[in-house]
């Protein structure tokens, strides 16, 4: 705070000139009546009579009072004689005045001293404001990032909640399908052991079929070989014998065809039902190829749904994080503008707070001492209290132009105070929504790997559906072609049989005949074959082996064709529990990769939700340090404001103690001018 001096509209008028010895100017005390006196041969001005002058010299004294009062000045040999009779007051008025010169030395020194020590405060004030904004600032912006990373860990834990909800539908989902398909591996492998059971056996069968058939070949031959001897033995005999020769041959060729047609009717009869179950199986295979294909199909179409949804969801994040960079950058731009309009303004409210405006309460007391002098004035002293009236009225004039400098600096910084809120406000709001769009922009860039990953598996099942579905109408197209090639072969070996059953009786009526010819024949040759009987004997022998053996040949034909179609039946069952177990697989497959993918997610979910929950904790104890700072420079700027009130009325007793001693040095320069005499 700067020195206050008595102004010099306290006084009537501005004294020209110097005290004696000095040359220093000099102010008049309050209750002195005070006119402009002309310069003196001393080049001094001078007032009222000397305090201390003794009755010798008394006379000259008055007359200095009297001219002043009536002239309104004082000759100068008049001054110098009271000058010379007035020499030893005058010394010890100068004396007295360097002492209190030096005392106002002291009170400059001290009172400069306190002032400084006011301005460190008012600086440290200063300080400590800045430092409690700031730490409230920030304090502000702490609350704002507590309450986006808490309202970001309920998201998350929303988020993680609905997808360990959908995990465990999966789960569900996944079980029954991986028990039906241990079911059908089970189903499956006992069906490949039977099937090996039966391969073995049809082995063993075809294997005792071939023998059997190598030994009635054998025995054919060892028939046609006795055949011939009984022939040989014939053709020896007369013509009789030849014709019935001959009649038994044709017998024996109407009974070979007879019965080489009722074996070919057997055994088209027998192939028949084989025909008829390949047919079914092919019709079956053709069904369940078909299926196949629709389920293929549809597979395909859900692949490439998830292909077009998730690249909807890709491309949806893609185009927003651009522009929410522009967006943050802007924010960015706005709160860095925000801080420049903030210090800017606390730049402002600290000069009008550094201010000087003008004492009101000191002017105040200088008016009151005034008033009182006024009012202490006799009715003589019209020079005095027109003086006294002007200060007054100077006085309040500067009184209102004080308090009215005190309220418009008030007001500016309120106003400016005022401002300063709405700026830290509007930075808050930038900052939380600089907040909220780095949040969206971080969990915009979390997913996008997520989704990209399951892109790539949801393509990969599209490629993987599409390979199925080119197998799947493969098989479809080789299981329509078996099953008319099983068809076809139905309707031949069906018309081979009608063709057999028409041509069967005209043959057997054929062997009817050649059988009643020899008949005939016979007992015309008994005596040919009573010479025959050993002949006949090992051709019966022959004969009757060939039979047993082709009716063993017919009996294991039988038995092989049984497991040729029990294995078709059993191939046809493996078959479809390969399908069973593939359409398991083809069901477990995506839900598997849509599990794992959820695993993925779960993971870093709570992995984010750990690294959210230490910030918050960070984040909380940085508020409790900052509420502990915000504590501690409150209490500061408390005591600093105690002590920059002490310190002032410490130096408003120093410029007390200052005033009472510039109006000792006037009084005394006023007497020293007037030669030792008092007014």
């Amino acid at each position: 705070m700067p020195v206050k001096t008595r102004s010099p509209r306290w006084t009537l008028g501005v004294l020209l000139g110097a005290t004696i010895g000095s040359g220093a100017g000099f102010k008049r005390a309050p209750g002195r009546v005070v006119a402009a006196l002309a310069a003196s041969a001393f080049g001094v001005l001078a007032v009222g009579a000397p305090a201390y002058a003794d009755t010798t010299t008394g006379g000259i004294c008055n007359g200095v009072t009297n001219q002043l009062a009536h002239r309104g000045m004082v000759q100068p040999n008049l001054l110098k004689a009271a000058a010379r009779q007035n020499a030893e007051q005058i010394a010890t008025l100068q004396a007295e005045r360097a002492a209190l010169v030096t005392t106002q030395n002291t009170l400059t020194a001290q009172i400069t001293a306190a002032e400084k020590e006011i301005a460190a405060l008012d600086a440290q004030y200063a300080t400590l404001v800045g430092e409690i904004d700031t730490v409230t600032m920030s304090r502000t912006k702490l609350k704002g990032d507590k309450a986006t990373l808490t309202a970001a860990i309920a998201a998350a834990n929303t988020e993680l909640t609905t997808l360990q909800g959908q995990r465990t539908t999966l789960v569900n989902q996944i079980t029954p399908l991986q028990t039906q398909k241990a079911a059908a591996e089970s189903d499956l492998d006992g069906l490949k052991t039977q099937k090996a059971g039966v391969v073995s056996s049809l082995a063993t069968k075809e294997a005792d079929l071939a023998t059997a058939k190598t030994r009635l070949e054998s025995l054919t031959g060892t028939a046609t070989t006795a055949q011939n001897r009984v022939n040989a033995q014939v053709a020896a005999i007369d013509k009789a014998t030849g014709e019935l020769a001959g009649l038994v041959a044709q017998g024996d060729a109407a009974q070979t065809l007879v019965d080489a047609a009722e074996k070919k009717l057997a055994d088209a009869r027998a192939a028949l039902p084989a025909l008829e179950t390949a047919a079914k199986t092919a019709d079956t295979n053709a069904a369940a190829a078909t299926a196949a294909v629709v389920k293929a199909e549809e597979n395909l179409r859900l692949a490439q749904q998830s292909v077009v949804t998730l690249t909807q969801q890709i491309g949806a994040i893609e185009a927003r994080l651009p522009t929410l960079q522009t967006e943050i950058a802007g924010l960015e731009g706005a709160i860095a503008t925000k801080n420049l309009e903030i210090a800017a303004k606390q730049k402002e409210i600290a000069a009008a707070t550094a201010t000087p405006t003008a004492d009101a309460a000191a002017l105040k007391t200088q008016l009151a001492t005034l008033q009182a002098e006024l009012a202490a004035l006799n009715s003589n002293s019209k020079n005095k209290r027109a003086a006294l009236e002007a200060q007054i009225a100077q006085l309040k004039l500067d009184i209102a132009a004080a308090e009215q400098q005190a309220a418009t600096k008030t007001a500016l910084i309120t106003a400016l105070n005022g401002d300063l809120t709405k700026l830290q406000g509007e930075l808050a709001r930038l900052n939380s929504q600089l907040s909220a769009k780095q949040q969206e922009s971080s969990n915009l860039q979390q997913q996008l790997p997520g989704l990209q990953t399951s892109l790539a598996g949801a393509n990969g099942q599209v490629t993987s559906a599409t390979a199925a579905l080119a197998d799947a109408k493969a098989a479809q197209t080789a299981a329509n072609t078996a099953l008319t090639d099983a068809n076809a072969a139905v309707t031949a070996k069906k018309a081979e049989i009608a063709a057999l059953e028409a041509a069967l009786p005209g043959l057997t009526g054929d062997l009817t005949a050649a059988k009643a010819e020899i008949t005939k024949k016979q007992g015309e040759l008994k005596a040919l074959e009573d010479a025959l009987p050993g002949l006949q004997a090992a051709l019966t022998a022959a004969n009757t082996a060939v039979s047993e053996q082709t009716a063993e040949v017919t009996k294991l034909d039988g038995e092989v064709n049984t497991l040729v179609t029990k294995l078709a039946s059993l191939n046809t069952s493996i078959t479809a529990a390969e399908n069973t177990i593939l359409s398991l697989q083809n069901q477990l497959t995506p839900l598997q990769t849509s599990l794992n993918t959820l695993d993925t997610q779960i993971s870093e979910k709570e992995a984010a939700l750990t690294t959210a929950k230490a910030d918050l904790s960070r984040i909380d104890a940085e508020i409790v340090t900052q509420d502990a700072t915000l504590r501690t420079l409150e209490s500061a700027k408390v005591v600093n404001g105690k002590a920059v009130t002490t310190q002032k009325e410490v130096v408003l007793g120093l410029q007390t103690q200052y005033a009472a001693v510039l109006d000792k040095i006037a009084a005394i320069d006023g007497t020293i001018a007037l030669g030792g005499c008092l007014a």
